[in-house]
């Protein structure tokens, strides 16, 4: 087969110049980062291509599909002038304006697209080992894992008994991105800087998971849904602001225990796609 490393570099040139915090990847560890922009499993983790993949196409050794072009492309934010670019090095015609250009449709707004594709660009949703070992850990701090939808997949024994997630007779149950945006019955309180914050980056999140997984039914019914029950969500939907980290503290009501402030973290695991959100104890 051969070699392509003019797509290989201009795919690793795009990978470099995006940063993690435009990308919507949370700070993990080590801070000091030795690449600039994202890293290769980073990248891999959100066009859900597996790390060897995105190294052979960097590398020019293997061809990609139009499916994992326009992962890619949708992963890295390209505009649609670099998406064609990088379609027509692969070999594939040039996104058109139709609903064939799927992520980039619906960077602008949101579409009732008919996607084909499959199993193809679908949102994990399984527990993998590493953010098991997180939930089996974390013992003393309520810890929940959440998928790319921010649906909460499973959660620590102190999660359950904190009430984090509350009970809720809706479809839509264990969604965080719901309960923000529909008032549903909660133990949960947030101060307004920290309720802003929090739906922006959630928004953000939601958006970036469209555009590297436009064949997922669930997704796409959770954010139609969502638009069609909340003008706060259109109007963080519409304005595109970048997935960006916010400090998020909130007050929970407990029966027994009162209230209690608590600081909210969430660190992304790969592979997976998964956000472990972990609640500690607010400095008084």
């Amino acid at each position: 087969m051969p070699r392509n490393e003019e797509f290989g570099g201009l795919l690793r040139a795009f990978r470099e110049r995006l940063s993690p915090e435009n990308a919507g990847v949370r700070p993990t560890w080590p801070t000091a980062r030795r690449v600039p922009g994202l890293r290769r499993d980073e990248l891999a983790g959100l066009a859900s291509v597996s790390e060897e993949h995105l190294k052979r196409l960097e590398q020019g050794r293997r061809r990609p599909s139009r499916s994992v072009v326009d992962a890619l492309a949708g992963a890295l934010r390209l505009d649609s002038e670099e998406h064609a670019r990088l379609c027509l090095l692969a070999g594939f015609a040039a996104p058109g304006s139709g609903t064939a250009d799927r992520g980039l449709a619906l960077a602008e707004d949101w579409l009732p697209l008919d996607v084909h594709a499959g199993h193809a660009g679908r949102v994990p949703r399984e527990v993998t080992a590493p953010a098991r070992r997180l939930l089996d850990r974390l013992t003393e701090v309520p810890t929940c894992v959440c998928d790319a939808t921010w649906t909460v997949l499973d959660a620590n024994r102190s999660w359950v008994e904190l009430d984090c997630g509350g009970e809720l007779p809706d479809r839509h149950d264990r969604n965080v991105a719901w309960r923000l945006f529909t008032n549903a019955p909660t133990a949960v309180e947030r101060d307004p800087e920290y309720l802003n914050g929090f739906r922006s980056s959630v928004v953000a999140d939601l958006r970036s998971a469209v555009r590297r997984y436009p064949a997922d039914p669930q997704l796409r019914g959770l954010v139609a849904d969502l638009r069609a029950a909340s003008g706060d969500f259109v109007r963080l939907w519409r304005a595109a602001n970048p997935g960006q980290y916010h400090p998020d503290q909130l007050n929970i009501h407990h029966r027994s225990l009162g209230q209690i402030r608590l600081d909210k973290d969430v660190l992304t695991v790969q592979p997976g796609d998964l956000r472990v959100v972990v609640f500690t104890l607010a400095a008084r």
